[in-house]
């Protein structure tokens, strides 16, 4: 059995801290500081902290995981996800998937952008569900995104079982949204990792950050120590995600914002799994950590579609040749965002810690442990 991130000792002085009048507050520094984090700008170098990402904390313990066979992480072969189809019992799904791409318009960067016609992602579908924790105004997306997502958790969940949770997307017009830098043209969403327990059982996804071992403790109540939950990433059923997800002609990811230490755990995987060779290299040019780990979830951004781009739609930086190429064959060309941004009110994870008043050593230990991961120097894996 692996052993939890922190120890029992420690884990049992936190509970302590929690029982003073300053608990609530170190209750929600360690959320903030799970998930806060800093937007890559246009041209994919690091911006100031917008907190553009954040949210994987308050998905805890939301999905159904069905009983799948024992995982054990990084063992299980995976191969190419079989062909999904759009059939599904749930009305809002059937309507969702039935809408044309020209349903929806992105208009703008994720920065500085709008939405019309946003479609929300459905409260639950086969294979996927939204957070019930999130606020269910935040579920708006494009037709393409929303349609991705759903055809990619339905793949795993015939593979593996189980669910995608997804967190927040835009609003139904897009624009500021709270908490975030981004999410304002209906092109980003936040969605969990599929997790196990210590054991290597599937459990439910938890939004806990993940240390370099690929494990972590889903808290819970913390001012009780019995309930604490040792957890680990779910190698098999994320990769089957990402497998399915890169392998849609009609998903056109941009960026997968994950912590860099997560991005290599899920690559040798996907190696050791027979990954075909096109999707482990858009894999490695998609991944990248920004200056603040997304060490608990995925953020995920997808291109402007070329109706959007003749519409207003405008894409952030990277633009890489092969989209280049992709949008040519359509006869389209890249336009690009510029530096505005309109920003909700946001609390950077530096306020929260200070507002958050004295912590015991173990809770300052158990944070700045973390500093290992948070900021990698450049290199592969790294967003630039």
């Amino acid at each position: 059995m692996h052993r939890p991130v922190l120890h029992r000792p420690a884990l049992t002085r936190i509970r302590q801290v929690c029982s003073s009048p300053r608990a609530r507050a170190v209750v929600g520094v360690l959320a903030l500081l799970a998930v806060t984090t800093f937007a890559p700008d246009r041209d994919g170098a690091v911006a100031q902290p917008t907190a553009d990402g954040e949210d994987g904390g308050a998905g805890r313990n939301v999905a159904a995981a069905s009983p799948a066979a024992r995982r054990t992480g990084d063992g299980a072969q995976d191969g190419p996800a079989p062909p999904v189809g759009t059939r599904d019992s749930h009305p809002e799904v059937q309507h969702v998937l039935g809408l044309p791409p020209t349903a929806s318009t992105s208009r703008g960067g994720p920065s500085a952008g709008s939405l019309e016609g946003g479609v929300p992602f459905p409260l639950q579908a086969e294979g996927a569900h939204f957070n019930p924790r999130r606020d269910a105004r935040a579920r708006y997306g494009t037709v393409e995104l929303v349609q991705a997502l759903l055809r990619a958790g339905a793949a795993v969940h015939a593979r593996h079982g189980g669910e995608l949770v997804v967190n927040d997307l835009s609003l139904i017009s897009g624009g500021p949204i709270a908490h975030h830098g981004s999410h304002q043209g209906g092109r980003d969403v936040d969605v969990l990792f599929y997790t196990l327990t210590a054991e290597g059982e599937p459990r439910p996804s938890v939004g806990a950050p993940l240390d370099l071992a690929g494990r972590g403790v889903d808290f819970q109540d913390l001012s009780v120590a019995a309930d604490d939950v040792p957890v680990q990433l779910d190698v098999v059923r994320t990769w089957a995600f990402v497998e399915a997800l890169l392998s849609d002609p009609d998903a056109w990811v941009q960026r997968m914002f994950v912590a860099r230490h997560l991005r290599q755990r899920l690559l040798r995987h996907g190696r050791r799994a027979g990954a075909s060779r096109a999707v482990l290299r858009r894999f490695e040019q998609v991944a990248c950590q920004p200056g603040y780990p997304h060490d608990d979830h995925f953020h995920i951004r997808v291109f402007c579609s070329v109706d959007d781009l003749a519409a207003g739609c405008r894409d952030s930086g990277p633009m890489p040749p092969w989209h280049r190429a992709r949008l040519a064959s359509a006869g389209a060309t890249p336009r690009m965002a510029g530096p505005e941004r309109l920003r909700a009110p946001i609390t950077t994870a530096a306020e929260a810690r200070r507002a958050a008043g004295p912590m015991h050593p173990d809770v300052r230990a158990w944070l700045d442990a973390r500093d290992a991961w948070m900021r990698p120097p450049a290199g592969p894996g790294v967003c630039r």
